[in-house]
Parts: structure tokens; sequence; C-alpha cells
């Protein structure tokens, strides 16, 4: 019984160093935002500081990564919540949407 345990534990192991190499690519562009949300409404300094802290990395074009990002399968996880996210509502293309959307 002890052999099968450390048989799983070795296949696991095996498993998460070979998931190491599968990299996604990340959420940057280069390009300027010129459909960004302050493009086209005046947002006060200490609301747009808490936005891009708080709010642009999953609701943007260029996300800031944590540390674990680097780990697979976190950074799976990670890039579905920044596609969920500007699924939602993607703050560097926010005046490209109709008024409705905006609302």
């Amino acid at each position: 019984m002890k052999i099968f345990f450390k048989r799983i534990l070795v296949f696991l192991l095996i498993a998460f160093l070979v998931l190491q190499f599968f990299r996604l690519q990340k959420n940057f562009s280069a390009s300027m935002a010129f459909n960004d949300i302050t493009t086209k409404y005046a947002i006060p300094a200490d609301v747009h500081a808490v936005l891009k802290t708080s709010c642009y990395d999953c609701h943007s074009n260029n996300s800031t990564y944590p540390w674990y990002n680097d780990i697979q399968p976190v950074a799976w996880y990670l890039a579905d919540h920044i596609k969920e996210g500007k699924k939602e509502i993607n703050f560097n293309e926010f005046a490209s949407y109709k008024i409705a959307k905006q609302y």
C-alpha cells in the first residue's frame, strides 16, 4: 500500500513539473488606449488611482501579475479570471461601448 501512494505522489509531481512548461500569453497591449474611460469621462484623480490599483488588472488590456502567476495551473485560473473580467467591463475599451452598456 505504501508503494502505491509513493507511485501516485511521484506521478503527481511529474505531472506538476510538466505543467510548468505550458505558458499562456499574458494580458499586455503595447498600443495606446484610445477608447479608455478617461478619454470620454472626467474621472477625479483619486478615483482613477483606485481604479488603476484595484480594477485595471482584470478590467483592462494591461495586467500586472502577482509572483504566483508563474506557477501552473494558477496562471490558467488568473487568465480565465481576467478574460471574464474584461468581458464584463474593459476600461481600455469603455469609450467604444454602446451608451446603454456604458450606463
